[in-house]
């Protein structure tokens, strides 16, 4: 016996959109599993030293770069003396070029990024690098701001 083309049809039609929607389910039940064991990994936001001078008029632009360039060079020879590694994570800096005539004589600006407080208290307080570069700088130096903070939080 033979079945009417028509009934044929629904039939076909209707096993597509069961496999369909099985499929569909399937996917959206791996999905709610998968998002049941999966978490976001945790960053930690850097401890961010922001650094700015304002040197002597004085200052030949060859002491400037001399010195601007031994700042940047603190990335690779500040040595942690527990881990013998470098531990300043990035170090970024240039010449102000702000439109806002809000520097009070500052001319350069550094940005040294830091994995832990630990790190920057270290650095700042007993690292011998950069002691001795603040000693060289400091007779080029009339004046240097220093801010720190962590990204996001204002409390």
């Amino acid at each position: 016996m033979l079945l009417p083309k028509r009934f044929v049809e629904i039939v076909l039609l209707l096993l597509v959109f069961l496999a369909v929607t099985i499929s569909i389910s399937r996917h959206h039940h791996l999905t709610l599993l998968f998002d049941a064991f999966y978490t976001e990994p945790k960053v930690t936001p850097y401890v961010n030293h922001v650094v700015l001078f304002q040197f002597k008029q004085s200052t030949s632009i060859t002491a400037i770069k001399e010195v601007t360039s031994k700042m940047l060079a603190l990335k690779k020879t500040c040595i942690h003396p527990s881990t013998r590694q470098a531990y300043i994570k990035s170090i970024s800096g240039g010449k102000d070029m702000s439109i806002e005539k809000q520097q009070n004589g500052m001319t350069h600006a550094f940005v040294v990024q830091f994995l832990t407080l630990e790190d920057r208290d270290y650095y700042v307080n007993e690292d011998p690098v950069h002691r001795a570069f603040k000693d060289a700088a400091s007779s080029v130096l009339e004046e240097a701001q220093v801010v720190d903070f962590i990204d996001g939080v204002f409390a």
